[in-house]
């Protein structure tokens, strides 16, 4: 086990933020909750791991979606949400790959197996998706925040894909289509089809970034190793772009000669040709031209005489060279071939890696270096010294103010004092990071500080190295000792990556000797505190269960508990 993982003895507590049901809850209302559960926030969710800081930010997300009145807007980062990505990337891959391949068929309208599994189930289920996505939320690439807001959802997804995925799902084109057979001749009624066809290959892949998007999430739910990752969604990426090319290379010589091919053409010059009803030979020699132009490999077998089929492959080769620039760059990242640093975020990285190499640090610290520098620059890099040096006073106090707003929101000693008051402890205030399992305050020794949590999680631990709580954003610590003068009677101990603001006790009391109403609720404070740490180690002590404690917790009656057995005689 690292060391750098927080092994919790608490009991394990509900995160998805919906209030407990009673033992006696009918099947229905179970299966209400877990409808709710399914479309809320799930916190194992792979995605909450690279977007929430920590445990505590998921939390705080879990009970915002479970009180909000938006209990059918289905959470980014759910069950459903997930079950939703592999459904999505499984039905428009099905159509990405064989919706092209209708160019190869014989009879553009013939009724094939594909045609009859499209028709009564990918349609349909792409068309619930389409209907799906009016009530699925998402994150704000801007702002990185989650979006659940109905109005917003809906309006995002009319302006981007909406008409896309109705197009492709046939929404739109199957009425008019209908309508050309009824009334006009069987060759306009042709060219109308083959239209038609292009439009839809067009709508679907130009949701190609959604589906290559989808196809990482599936990986990381799959917890695949990064490079694994990478070399699978390239091979991906780059078949279905070949596959494009292969179908367009057949697809639109045929459209032009409407099936009456010139002998000056390449394809006539294919075994077999382009009459004839075989489709895996006219396919993959296709699909031999187009990677042969696209990736510049030598091919002289055909000789391409025609200008539409010299525009298509002059296509193939410009689009080639491009994605083939881009596909050596990410793979000498991801493999680490390439030493040049991308961004001054990875520069710092590779320092750091020289310096951890030259102490020749241990693989367990390094690990907690990387974390480090990971939670805090958050893949950026920014010198926020130098940036503070350049701002006026005002401006320094403002930006702390909005960066400590939770604690402001949230505690007594903020929300008791006039903002003149606020602004002056603020402005004393520094912000320091702790990884996990890192000791914040150690048992027994004099606090001059008094802390607040801004966001992440810590325990606190008694003399017999028991875990009696957590305390989570916005909770305080180190009153206790500020208070009563005393030395610290429980050790403070970071859970996960946590950001701690703190100021001197003395400028602290200095500044709140006017309020002694502050001052008396704060002592109160400390003592109830006292009160509860006390009560829980003394319930600890004691065995840590009891029938009371069991019956208000709700295990008494939701699940067995073995208990040693009582014989009167």
């Amino acid at each position: 086990m690292s060391e750098n993982i927080h092994i919790c003895s608490l009991s394990k507590k509900e995160n998805s933020g919906f209030p407990k049901l009673p033992p006696n809850a009918s099947c229905g209302s179970r299966f209400i909750r877990r409808l709710r559960k399914f479309v809320a926030i799930n916190p194992n969710n792979a995605r909450c791991k690279t977007y929430f800081r920590n445990r505590s930010g998921l939390i705080t997300e879990a009970k915002k979606y479970a009180a909000s009145p938006y209990f059918f807007v289905i959470h980014p980062f759910s069950n459903c949400h997930a079950f939703l990505e592999v459904t999505f990337f499984v039905a428009w891959l099905y159509s990405l790959f064989l919706s092209p391949l209708v160019v190869f068929y014989p009879v553009p309208n013939s009724d094939t197996l594909h045609d009859k599994v499209e028709y009564y189930f990918v349609l349909n289920v792409q068309r619930l998706l389409v209907i799906s996505f009016f009530f699925t939320g998402y994150v704000d690439k801007k702002s990185q925040n989650i979006i659940i807001e109905p109005k917003k959802i809906i309006l995002r997804y009319l302006r981007t894909y909406f008409i896309f995925d109705l197009i492709a799902t046939g929404s739109v084109t199957s009425p008019v289509e209908e309508y050309v057979q009824k009334n006009y001749a069987e060759y306009f009624y042709f060219s109308v089809k083959s239209a038609e066809y292009f439009l839809i290959v067009l709508c679907y892949y130009v949701r190609f970034n959604t589906v290559t998007n989808y196809m990482t999430d599936i990986f990381q739910i799959l917890k695949l190793p990064r490079r694994i990752q990478s070399i699978l969604g390239h091979v991906l990426r780059t078949y279905l772009i070949l596959h494009l090319f292969t179908c367009m290379l057949y697809g639109i010589p045929r459209a032009l000669y409407n099936d009456h091919w010139p002998e000056e053409s390449w394809l006539t010059k294919t075994r077999p040709r382009p009459e004839d009803g075989t489709i895996l030979p006219k396919y993959l020699d296709c699909l031999m031209v187009a990677s042969c132009y696209f990736f510049g490999a030598s091919h002289d077998l055909y000789n391409v005489d025609l200008p539409n089929e010299q525009l298509c492959l002059s296509i193939v080769t410009l689009f080639g060279r491009l994605y083939t620039l881009f596909l050596l760059a990410d793979l000498l990242r991801v493999f680490g071939i390439a030493q040049v640093a991308e961004s001054n975020y990875e520069q710092e990285l590779c320092c750091l890696e020289e310096y951890m190499t030259s102490k020749n640090l241990p693989e367990k610290l390094r690990k907690r270096l990387r974390n480090f520098y990971e939670y805090k620059l958050r893949r950026r890099l920014f010198n926020e010294r130098e940036i503070f040096s350049t701002l006026s006073e005002h401006l320094r106090t403002e930006l702390f103010l909005f960066s400590a707003r939770k604690l402001i929101q949230r505690l007594f000693v903020f929300r008791s004092v006039p903002k003149p008051v606020v602004s002056s402890l603020i402005s004393l205030m520094k912000m320091e990071i702790y990884s996990p399992r890192e000791i914040i305050i150690k048992m027994g020794t004099t606090v001059e500080n008094v802390s607040f949590i801004s966001s992440g999680t810590v325990s606190v631990i008694n003399q017999e190295g028991t875990e009696l709580c957590h305390l989570e954003d916005a909770d305080e610590f180190g009153i206790i000792s500020s208070v009563t003068d005393d030395k610290q009677i429980y050790q403070i101990e970071a859970v996960e990556p946590t950001e701690i603001i703190y100021i001197n006790k003395q400028y602290f009391l200095n500044i709140l000797h006017n309020y002694g109403d502050v001052l008396a609720k704060m002592d109160e404070m400390v003592k109830q505190r006292l009160a509860r740490l006390m009560k829980i180690q003394e319930h600890i002590k004691k065995g840590g269960s009891n029938i009371i404690s069991d019956l208000r917790n709700g295990n008494l009656l939701e699940r067995f508990h073995k208990r040693p057995l009582i014989v009167i005689e």
